[in-house]
């Protein structure tokens, strides 16, 4: 009986687990798919052959799957990246526009106010990150900016390099490019920006759900009960990606950052209509025309912000001059050979 029990509450946690992700692999692989339709045809052609397109689609679920491993470090490392629960800066009188664009110094500041206010760390749950506001915003920059290194020795070796060279840069790429559009995917879902992303918690004076299975349904359940989306519709309802205008940054970060913060703050304005749309019936099977249009604004969304975040990284990347440096005094040394 014991076992069975031990057994039972594993299979619970599990459970739990998979519903904390946001949008299923269905609807990542849709994000960026769609994504890849919104690039212009100057964007590396290598990127559309088969074999790298799929691999784009099947990266899309790569970070889930990090967070389905049961070693805490791994999950106390990752599932952080997932979400940014904006709730959680209250405690530490916390401003978004305060936070700094540096993943260290963030946590310096959480670090300083809780010394400062004489917080205490709540009840630590199996990943050690409850109450912890999240990194997501750190995440898609940073990643962003990994992808930038990876644009700029790929033009440095693609008129300078051999061609494995050239095939091993190309290969980061589409690396980079899978692992940086799961966490947009992850922005476009407002119930990752908040505490309550499992159902509503703490006090509810408007009677929102709180059900432990509301972002399961969210994430791809509705989708899955409404067989929706139309890929062709959506495609057809995407503009072309443009290049992203940067704001200055405050302190020497990239001006990505908060152009991140503020596409996750407009989603989570967004969570409270979500939940009231369910209140209204309109995620019901029954009557799904409103929850369609919702969740596929959210999907085109993340499209849209997904194409112009590879767009720009095209565009911005420039050429790695130490790259550039050591591969001229490589090919002296051959010439003088």
């Amino acid at each position: 009986m014991k076992h069975q029990r031990s057994v039972i509450a594993a299979i619970a946690a599990l459970l739990f687990t998979l519903t904390a992700h946001a949008w299923d692999y269905e609807r990542h692989r849709l994000i960026n798919d769609l994504a890849l339709t919104t690039l212009s045809k100057d964007f590396p052609a290598f990127v559309r052959l088969p074999a790298n397109r799929e691999r784009i689609l099947f990266l899309s679920g790569e970070p889930d799957r990090w967070r389905n491993n049961r070693d805490r470090a791994l999950r106390h490392l990752n599932s952080l990246d997932h979400y940014f629960d904006l709730e959680y800066l209250d405690p530490y009188q916390l401003k978004p526009a305060d936070l700094s664009h540096f993943r260290y110094r963030y946590v310096e500041q959480m670090a300083n106010a809780r010394a400062h206010l004489k917080l205490e760390l709540p009840e630590a749950n199996p990943d050690h990150t409850k109450g912890h506001p999240g990194f997501l915003p750190w995440a898609i920059n940073e990643n962003y900016l990994k992808l930038v290194s990876a644009f700029s020795y790929l033009k440095v070796f693609e008129k300078m390099g051999t061609e494995e060279e050239k095939n091993n840069a190309r290969a980061n790429v589409i690396y980079r490019m899978g692992i940086l559009s799961h966490y947009v995917g992850d922005a476009a879902q407002p119930l990752h920006t908040t505490k309550h992303f499992n159902g509503w918690v703490g006090d509810n004076p408007k009677d929102y759900t709180t059900s432990r299975r509301f972002h399961s349904w969210i994430d791809g359940g509705f989708f899955k009960a409404t067989q929706s989306p139309d890929r062709a519709a959506l495609a057809g309802a995407l503009r072309p990606a443009k290049l992203i205008v940067r704001p200055l940054a405050r302190d020497l970060a990239s001006g990505h950052f908060q152009l991140a913060l503020n596409f996750i703050l407009a989603q989570h304005q967004k969570m409270e209509p979500l939940y009231q749309l369910d209140k209204e019936k309109g995620l019901s099977p029954e009557t799904p025309t409103a929850g369609k249009i919702f969740l596929e604004t959210q999907l085109k969304t993340g499209t849209q912000y997904l194409g112009d975040l590879w767009q720009t990284a095209w565009a911005e990347a420039p050429p790695d001059r130490f790259l550039q440096t050591y591969l001229a005094k490589r090919q002296l040394q051959k010439e003088e050979k």
